[in-house]
This record gives structure tokens, C-alpha cells and sequence, in this order.
């Protein structure tokens, strides 16, 4: 294959602009839509539709080799701010818009780390309890029981604005293995997209080495665990709630028996005994229910296919009839609107008219609307039908 010269890959790309400005000026042309660049002093209504020829060549040549050069801009601006964003991570200055939870950033200096009287009181007792031997579960119903603020509360006290998701308010097993896994609490700050990590750069709440301790039992915890296999799609998941505390119930695989799953909830472990008596449910039992359902819904609403396009040839001649009398009504309409401007009749025998040709319309929006929900009701139906053989 010949290779280009530079100025053969140069033609190239101005021609490719070129042709791409040139489609754009007919899209634009064609709908009516104008562009105006202040700076550039371009109007594409001085410039594209201008009938004057010298215009219309200047506006083809000049916009798109300031295109070309605005890319190249925007590139180099690119390249500068990742490079100077890379040098901050190397000398462990904190980039990043909101610091962990126990950290807060210096009034003197923003890109450095300080602890937080209240949040770091609570680091510091989550550590301990894991350094004791406390599991996740454990930690969570001690914060919970406890009263004690989650991440995103404490945020929201310190004046976090924004419409933030924080769940149930309560702690949980995610958010407590993110502060237990996240190195900077020793005092080491991992940032940027090479993932530079500076040593010291601010105070720990945690010592390294319990830290270090810690993720060894973690990583212990789960070596134990027996291995049960590729799990099978979990299509209820958030769909079970519990019904005695309304949280979501999680689905868990049998201990004994690989095989099968249940639900169960879990706001008792977190919250403590007396917020939940702890719902459990199989999922087959689930799937036996839904089955259940649906075979109801199935037999109630049944239609065979003869009787559907029985109905919907129905329903179009309806549309038909009402569309020709709508036609009627309106046109009518129209012919008592030029009497009544002529004074040919009053305005109660004009509204009259004007009524019927209402209500031929409004007749003809619910038979259309009744149609469409037929048609669904029917498509429910055999979707129901299918999928409630897969769960017999």
C-alpha cells in the first residue's frame, strides 16, 4: 500500500471538511436554522444564504479551517490539564471535589487533607471493631443501634447540596467495606488515572499495619468460604419486599442444597431485632405465586385470535364511520362560521354546530384511544401466556 505525502494527508483532511460543512450548510439551509458566531463574526445569513458570491466562498473556506484549528486547540488545552492534574497526584495534593468520609479539606489549603472531629471519632471506633475481630453485620447494627450519622448524612449537616440517594438512612454492609478498604485513611493518598500513591501526605486515622491486618482477615474470611458455583440470574432483584418492615429482601443460596435460593431480610441484622421479625420466603414459592397470578390474569382476560380480529375490524369501522361524520360536522362548521360573519344566523346557532363537530372528534379520540388499549391488552396476553409456561 502507497504511503501519503503530508501534502496529499493534508488535502485530504481539508477536502473531508469541506464536504462535511457542505452537508451541514444544506441540513441547515433546508430547516431554516441559523448559527451565529460573535467572535468568528460569522451569521449563515450573511454568510451561507448571502447571495453575494464572495461572502458565500469566504464563510465555505474560513469556518471550517477555524474548526480545524479550534480542535487543535482543544486538544492542547487537554494534554496541559492532564499533565498538570498528573503532577498535583505526584506531590499528594488532594484533587478530587468532596474528601472521604472523616476527612474534611483545610480551610488554608483546599488541596490538603484534615480529619473531622465527628466523622473521624467514627472511622476510628469502625477500625477498632474491625481490628477486634467484629464482622460487617456487627459494625453496622452498633452504627445503626446507635444512631450514629451514615456518610451521606454527615454531608448533608456539613452543607452538601445536591439531590442525593441515600437509601433508608441507615448503614450498610457496601458502604462499611468501602471505608474498610480505602487506603487513605492511613494516611496515603492514591488519586489520578495512573493511580499515584504519596505516602504521608495527611493525618491517619487508622495505623497501617491494623489496616493491613484487617484486609488479611477480609481476604481470609473469603479464601473460607466454600465455592458454590456460577449463580443463576437473579430477575427479582429489589422486586421482593418484606412484609413486615417494607426493605428489600436479598436472595441467598441454600447452605445445604446448591440448587435453590430464598429470600431473605436483612434490616434485622442491621437495625436490630426489634425493627424486623426477619421475613423468609423460597424463591420457588415466589415463582409459584407469579405462575399462579398470571394463569389468572390468563383465564380472566383470555381472547382467542378470532375474536381479536373480530374486534379490532370492529373497532376500524367505527373509526371510519366517525372519521366521515367528523369530516361532515367540520365542514359544516365551517360554512356556519361564514353565515355567522355574514349575519346570516346568530352566535347560539353557530356554537350549536360548532358542538356537534366537538363532539364527532371526541368520539373519535376514544374509539382510537379504546382501540390501542385492546390491542395492548391482547399483546399483554400473550406475553403472559408465554413466559407463565416457563414457570410451571
Amino acid at each position: 500500500m502507497e504511503m501519503l505525502s503530508w501534502h496529499e494527508k493534508a488535502e485530504s483532511i481539508l477536502n473531508w471538511l469541506f464536504q462535511s460543512a457542505k452537508i451541514v450548510w444544506a441540513i441547515t439551509s433546508r430547516e431554516n436554522v441559523q448559527f451565529v458566531s460573535i467572535n468568528d463574526q460569522f451569521d449563515t445569513t450573511n454568510g451561507i444564504n448571502n447571495k453575494d458570491k464572495s461572502a458565500y466562498i469566504q464563510s465555505r473556506t474560513r469556518i471550517p479551517l477555524i474548526n480545524l484549528f479550534n480542535k487543535q486547540v482543544f486538544m492542547e488545552t487537554k494534554m496541559k490539564v492532564e499533565v498538570v492534574l498528573d503532577m498535583k497526584a505526584q506531590h499528594g495534593e488532594f484533587m478530587w471535589p468532596r474528601a472521604s468520609f472523616g476527612y474534611q479539606k483545610s480551610n488554608e489549603n483546599p488541596n490538603q487533607l484534615v480529619p473531622n472531629l465527628v466523622a473521624a471519632v467514627i472511622v476510628r471506633k469502625i477500625f477498632d471493631m474491625a481490628a477486634s475481630s467484629n464482622g460487617v453485620t456487627g459494625i453496622v447494627r452498633y452504627l445503626n443501634e446507635r444512631n450514629f450519622p451514615t456518610p451521606i448524612k454527615h454531608a448533608k449537616a456539613q452543607g452538601l447540596n445536591g439531590n442525593f440517594d441515600d437509601g433508608n438512612g441507615s448503614w450498610n454492609s457496601r458502604s462499611m467495606k468501602c471505608i474498610l478498604t480505602n487506603r487513605t485513611y492511613t494516611g496515603i493518598l492514591v488519586q489520578g488515572k495512573e493511580k499515584w500513591a504519596v505516602e504521608a501526605t495527611h493525618e491517619p486515622l487508622v495505623d497501617p499495619i491494623a489496616f493491613d491486618a484487617i484486609q488479611k482477615a477480609f481476604q481470609a474470611r473469603a479464601y473460607n468460604v466454600a465455592p458454590q458455583g456460577q449463580p443463576a440470574d437473579n430477575i427479582l432483584k429489589g422486586k421482593v419486599i418484606c412484609g413486615c418492615c417494607g426493605g428489600k429482601m436479598q436472595r441467598k443460596r441454600g447452605t445445604c442444597h446448591a440448587d435453590w435460593y430464598f429470600f431473605t431480610c436483612i434490616i434485622r441484622n442491621r437495625l436490630g431485632a426489634d425493627r424486623c421479625i426477619r421475613m423468609y420466603v423460597r424463591e420457588e414459592d415466589i415463582f409459584n405465586a407469579i405462575y399462579r397470578q398470571l394463569k389468572d390474569y390468563v383465564n380472566k382476560h383470555y381472547i382467542t385470535n378470532s375474536a381479536y380480529k373480530q374486534k379490532i375490524q370492529k373497532y376500524a369501522r367505527q373509526i371510519a364511520d366517525i372519521t366521515q361524520c367528523k369530516t361532515t360536522a367540520w365542514i359544516n362548521a365551517m360554512e356556519h362560521y361564514e353565515q355567522y360573519v355574514q349575519g346570516k344566523i346568530n352566535k347560539d346557532e353557530l356554537r350549536a354546530v360548532q358542538d356537534i363537530a366537538n363532539q364527532s372528534k371526541e368520539a373519535l379520540i376514544q374509539t382510537t384511544e379504546s382501540k390501542t388499549a385492546y390491542e395492548k391488552q391482547y399483546d399483554c396476553r400473550l406475553y403472559c401466556q408465554r413466559y407463565s409456561r416457563q414457570w410451571r
